[in-house]
């Protein structure tokens, strides 16, 4: 029995989503610093953008104000190793912190039958390792553009079938097959 592993961030000076590799390849993580550590985990692209959309919808209900910070176009700080691949994702507004709470858990499958509402909570043993952070609504609204950023700079869209466009073109379902680079 093994208690579970939580990572902790109570007042992140850094939290970004960045990627490793070329489009069509990158692979996605969130990375968290704060004073005494650096923690990476990876994502999926679509994890990602849920994030960057749920985000704003807080800060949109809250009515937060619109102050900003500076902007983080800095590659994610090496190394680059992942503690887990992110599964369950929870983002709300802690009211009592006045900040926003970020919850993931790492994907796990269900082990020997036991039900995934018994593995949430902390004192279940073998629970699946979990990193909750609070970050400002400053830091939010940097997350959101930074993440949009890094989601948009992907590979360009076919401007027939909206499939992406590797370096080498792609086989565009509606040219009959015929290999785009458009």
């Amino acid at each position: 029995m093994v208690a579970r592993q939580i990572f902790s961030f109570t007042d992140p000076e850094r939290i970004v989503i960045g990627t490793v590799g070329i489009p069509g390849e990158r692979e996605f993580f969130i990375q968290i610093r704060d004073a005494r550590e650096l923690r990476s985990f990876s994502m999926e692209k679509g994890q990602a953008s849920a994030l960057a959309q749920r985000c704003r919808e807080i800060l949109r209900e809250i009515n937060a104000p619109g102050s900003a910070i500076e902007p983080d176009n800095a590659p994610l700080e090496v190394p680059v190793e992942s503690e887990f691949p992110s599964g369950v994702m929870s983002l709300l507004w802690d009211s009592e912190k006045a900040r926003l709470l970020l919850e993931i858990q790492s994907a796990i499958s269900p082990i020997d039958g036991t039900a995934a509402e018994d593995l949430l909570g902390d004192e279940a043993d073998n629970a699946p390792p979990i990193l909750r952070a609070h970050f400002t609504t400053e830091q939010a609204r940097e997350f959101v553009r930074r993440t949009e950023e890094v989601v948009a700079a992907g590979r360009a869209p076919c401007m027939f079938c909206g499939g992406p466009i590797d370096l080498s073109g792609h086989l565009c379902p509606r040219a009959n097959g015929y290999r785009r680079r458009e």
